[in-house]
């Protein structure tokens, strides 16, 4: 697996406002270059468009090239930057040791045992936010029907005074 991968990636983020998108992808993407095991060859860096189906929302992407120094890191900078797409440009062929192709799946199913914790508790959170809220909607509610009842009864109270 000891052979140097050049590869291409799109990296592609979406917020707003405008200049803020590309600032933020250009310091995602100038990280590359601190990386030991990559060798940061080019970037190209978009003007960030608005989305026609959302308001004031823009996006932006970057074609980024790049060597890695074995398939391992290729790896690790597709779960580190998520691009949305990847292209090996060289080597045509890459082959793997056994011991290579052990350690290379042991570290893919770490980090996605890893992604799959986050994700479990993101949900129970999220379940758990939504319990409140529902809760809370139900004791509005049960205040909302209550207050008619109070001024009825304060009516009357005020109407028997006069009497």
């Amino acid at each position: 697996m000891e052979q140097k991968i050049t590869a291409i990636m799109i990296v592609e983020i979406a917020g707003r406002p405008a200049n803020h998108v590309q600032e933020y992808l250009k310091a995602h993407i100038s990280q590359i270059k601190n990386l030991k095991g990559i060798c940061h060859i080019s970037e190209k860096i978009s003007e960030p468009k608005l989305i026609e189906t959302e308001k004031e929302i823009y996006t932006c992407f970057a074609e980024v090239e790049f060597e890695a120094e074995d398939f391992l890191k290729l790896t690790e900078m597709v779960f580190d930057f998520m691009p949305s797409s990847i292209e090996i440009i060289k080597p045509s062929n890459i082959s793997f040791n056994l011991g290579d192709a052990t350690a290379y799946l042991n570290n893919l199913a770490g980090r996605l045992h890893r992604y799959d914790e986050v994700a479990k508790i993101a949900q129970l959170q999220n379940n758990q936010l939504a319990q409140k809220l529902q809760a809370l909607q139900q004791e509005l509610k049960n205040k909302e029907e209550q207050k008619p009842e109070k001024k009825t009864r304060e009516k009357s109270k005020k109407k028997s005074k006069k009497k």
